[in-house]
């Protein structure tokens, strides 16, 4: 199954016989068997879309994503596609418990930080100076240190800000070090969401785009409410619990891949050749099999194992872990 992602000005999409058809102008640039496409993604304006073809993506059950920022996207879904209800209320009874949500809040900000601390040490087993080595190291050290905090971290009332103090400390220290090494180019000082100016984190805001469309269709078909999270705060238009399923996987899926991308992130802005390869990388890690319970499973299918777990947990109090990527 296919995630595909629109990415440029005036491209039309349209339905030929059970097929996505793909145009600029009048002219088609491809052809895609509905069968085979799991989501479609249009992270541009300007596109247009038939309604022969929303149709049958909702017949398929295909989600049509909308917009680059998980709190700007527009998910279009059939109506067949709401799973089981009873996964909703469990949910909600859940997490309307204080201590219940700090749980599920601290396992989020574990995963994250554990997996930045990877990232850093995924690059730094590569050629590089004896000082950026040793740099490199110290920062997974910091890392370790703050995620075993996370840990070990009591609830309390005011647990919320004692985590996000941590997740705060931890970010700080992973994004110096990303600037300092200079692995998101060299125009890089610091990290910037919506507005940024620099390609570095005009790529990184891209593909997080990508990522939060993942992330909401895998919790969508496991029967969640994305707006209903128990880290990121509950407000109208915000998928909290996108965000906060999101954190586990930032640093791995799109950092990564834009780290790899970084001798082409010099520029005054991101470039659509440099989207283009930004996509295709993510999708490919995304496609890529990882070790998961003793099998090698493709990692988009683990994110929806991992839905299904959060299902587990909100039923019956089964233990929710993060995923944990290797190096």
């Amino acid at each position: 199954m296919q995630h595909i992602v629109v990415q440029e000005y005036g491209k039309s999409l349209g339905l030929t016989s059970e097929r996505l058809v793909i145009k600029e102008g009048n002219f088609p640039t491809k052809e895609i068997p509905l069968r085979k496409i799991s989501t479609i993604s249009i992270q541009k304006g300007g596109v247009s879309v038939s309604s022969n073809l929303l149709s049958a993506c909702a017949r398929y059950g295909i989600k049509v994503f909308i917009g680059n920022r998980a709190q700007e996207l527009c998910c279009l879904q059939g109506n067949a596609q709401h799973a089981v209800v009873q996964n909703r209320m469990n949910q909600f009874q859940f997490l309307s418990s204080d201590e219940q949500r700090y749980r599920v809040a601290r396992a989020f900000i574990y995963g994250k930080i554990r997996n930045q601390r990877t990232t850093i040490l995924y690059f730094h087993k590569q050629k590089c100076s004896a000082e950026k080595k040793q740099s490199a190291a110290k920062l997974a050290e910091v890392l370790d240190d703050l995620s075993k905090q996370v840990r070990d971290q009591p609830y309390t009332e005011n647990w919320n800000a004692r985590l996000m103090g941590i997740e705060g400390r931890a970010a700080a220290s992973y994004w110096q070090a990303l600037s300092e090494h200079q692995w998101l180019g060299e125009k890089f000082e610091g990290r910037t969401g919506r507005g940024a100016q620099d390609p570095a984190n005009q790529a990184l805001n891209y593909g997080y785009g990508i990522l939060s469309s993942v992330i909401w269709n895998a919790l969508t078909n496991a029967g969640l409410e994305v707006y209903m999270g128990a880290l990121h705060a509950i407000r109208p238009g915000k998928p909290a619990l996108v965000l906060d399923v999101m954190e586990e996987y930032r640093a791995w899926v799109v950092d990564r891949a834009v780290i790899k991308l970084r001798s082409q992130l010099n520029g005054d802005e991101l470039k659509p050749k440099t989207r283009k390869k930004l996509t295709s990388e993510i999708l490919s890690t995304l496609a890529k099999p990882i070790s998961y319970k003793g099998r090698k499973v493709r990692l988009e299918s683990v994110i929806q194992r991992q839905c299904y777990r959060l299902c587990g947990l909100f039923a019956d109090d089964q233990k929710y872990r993060p995923l944990l990527f290797r190096w």
